[in-house]
């Protein structure tokens, strides 16, 4: 029952408009509106081909929200022409133009949103993120590698450098066929950039969208005027006349819009009583749980009533402060709850008068989710109607907290260490998106791991293990990584490869595949190992015959390669 009322509201959660979305590729372009020369080219978006005067377009149909912050990254390619010149560049842009999810402006060197050689008044209420791949004087380009970020405000925006907030040119090239990854974070106040390394922005300037700041020149500049609270985004690029050209894909493209805080968040109680895994969401007011995972709604005693208190947990597909249904006399809830809306339903009911779709006792009580019942995405909001004092008797309301439910990408395996071992060694996967509940199989037998965490995973060396057996770990939605153990070794280089017969020489090899603990022979006698990584085997050789001796390297997996040693 549990596992499928939650699914209904997963489905449903579909027709809501949410804050975020996801395209891991475009092998679906579903609520996208793509204009001009904008494809869909195989799982991606290809905003211009290699051809002269293209102009691309792609939006996101549904507006976001934008005026309380967003954070967006994006992976691209551009490809250069085959002969000629790159020419002219792409921009992300964030828009509240009149013409919406239909918004065009400028073609040529007016990148799509600006006035270009069409003299188009420009996308309105817009604010671009560009990626300049050539200089044009007149527009006082710095360089034919800038990144630049321009507005006009709620005017229609132009490409002359004469309207950028900020602009750097960053190391490396745009245009090299390479996939590149962009962040764009947006705080209020502050527009952060950052350009394939997300540790540090490229880019940061001070800039409000509803207040605005101030152009690079010092000029004064209004915010973009997006009244309703959102903004329709996307990307666009053109290209030139003649040899000018460049074929840009955007490949993947991640959005999520910060909620708004509203006070009917903090609730009635002076506190905190609500809370999903011990957090009540911090300043957003959000929890972010991963999908197939376990988790807890706790909810603890009102501060003025103490113990035993009952409680009605209402959920939400979405907040809704200020909605009819939400004053309740003692308080106003963020969502409506007398009545309920047909997006909201009763989780728990203590107080007995209905009944809620968990099983709760009264207070303090932590409500668990059990491992796997919510396998889809899901984002719902979380608040309680309890008792707030009992001399007198008065009903409150505890804070909400957003809850979503994500899902995590794929599992990435880094290292594996050792490669090969002793029967009974523990083993170490280091790597990222690791979540626990996953299943790891060795050689296609299933493994239970010692210990699972984020960024590790570790499980006993097992008997049995062949060379070059697979590894898989696979995380509960069915996303995996492979590696190899006890592979093959392989010799790439030998370093003093003679020496004296009486042996006692220092010998090197490198290579591939190696471990801890392997074995060496030269000439069937066994050498004095000094070192031994993955990559490098140092040791000292045993005496031989004058000649050239056969060198057999064993790793503890039993997988052997050969070389050889000059003996004089």
């Amino acid at each position: 029952m549990l596992r499928s009322s939650l699914a209904a509201i997963g489905l449903l959660c579909v027709t809501v408009s949410a804050q975020s979305f996801s395209y891991p590729n475009f092998s679906s372009t579903a609520q996208l509106n793509l204009l001009g020369n904008s494809v869909q080219a195989g799982n991606a978006v290809r905003l211009t081909a290699n051809a002269s005067n293209q102009t691309g377009w792609m939006w996101r149909t549904t507006p976001m929200p934008i005026l309380n912050g967003f954070d967006t990254t994006f992976t691209f390619r551009i490809a250069p022409p085959p002969g000629g010149v790159k020419a002219e560049g792409m921009a992300l842009v964030i828009q509240a133009d009149p013409n919406g999810a239909n918004a065009q402006g400028g073609t040529v060197w007016g990148m799509g949103y600006g006035s270009g050689a069409n003299s188009s008044p420009g996308i309105r209420n817009s604010i671009a993120i560009e990626l300049d791949t050539y200089q044009d004087p007149f527009l006082s380009d710095s360089s034919n590698n800038e990144l630049t970020i321009h507005t006009r405000g709620v005017l229609g925006n132009h490409e002359n450098e004469a309207w950028s907030i900020g602009r750097v040119t960053p190391p490396g090239n745009f245009v090299n066929n390479q996939v590149h990854t962009v962040r764009v974070v947006y705080v209020p106040g502050t527009i952060d950039v950052y350009f394939d390394n997300m540790a540090t922005p490229v880019l940061s300037r001070p800039y409000n969208l509803i207040t605005g700041g101030q152009l690079a020149n010092g000029q004064a500049i209004g915010g973009i005027g997006a009244v309703s609270g959102t903004g329709f985004a996307g990307f666009c690029a053109t290209t030139g006349a003649g040899v000018l050209t460049e074929q840009v894909d955007i490949l993947s493209w991640d959005w999520t819009s910060t909620a708004a805080a509203d006070p009917c968040f903090d609730g009635t109680l002076g506190a905190d009583t609500l809370t999903i895994n011990g957090s009540a969401g911090g300043f957003f007011r959000r929890v972010e749980v991963a999908t197939h995972q376990p988790f807890g709604i706790e909810i603890a005693n009102p501060p003025s009533f103490g113990a035993g208190a009952p409680y009605l947990l209402f959920a939400s597909l979405v907040p809704q402060p200020g909605a009819f249904g939400t004053a309740l006399g003692f308080g106003n809830s963020c969502f409506p709850m007398l009545p309920m809306g047909p997006t909201e339903l009763v989780l728990s009911d203590t107080f007995g008068l209905g009944s809620g779709l968990l099983m709760g006792l009264p207070t303090p009580h932590t409500i668990v989710i059990p491992t796997g019942v919510v396998s889809t995405p899901l984002e719902l909001t979380l608040q309680a109607v309890t008792f707030n004092t009992a001399a007198p008797l008065t009903l409150g309301i505890s804070n909400a907290v957003e809850l979503a439910v994500v899902s995590v990408g794929p599992p990435q395996i880094t290292v594996m260490s050792p490669l090969s071992a002793s029967v009974g060694s523990p083993v170490t996967i280091t790597g990222t998106g690791f979540i626990p509940g996953l299943s790891l199989t060795v050689g296609g037998s299933a493994v239970t791991p010692l210990s699972v965490a984020p960024t590790l995973v570790q499980f006993i060396y097992p008997a049995g293990t062949s060379c070059d057996t697979p590894v898989v770990v696979a995380n509960p939605d069915g996303q995996a990584a492979n590696a190899t153990l006890n592979p093959t070794p392989t010799v790439t280089n030998t370093i003093l490869g003679s020496g004296t017969s009486a042996g006692g020489a220092l010998f090197i090899v490198q290579g591939t595949g190696f471990a801890t603990g392997m074995t060496v022979t030269i000439g069937g006698a066994p050498a004095t190992i000094l070192s031994a990584s993955g990559v490098v085997v140092t040791m000292n050789t045993p005496p031989g015959t004058p000649g050239v001796a056969s060198v057999v390297l064993t790793t503890p997996g039993g997988c052997a390669v050969s070389t050889t040693y000059n003996y004089q």
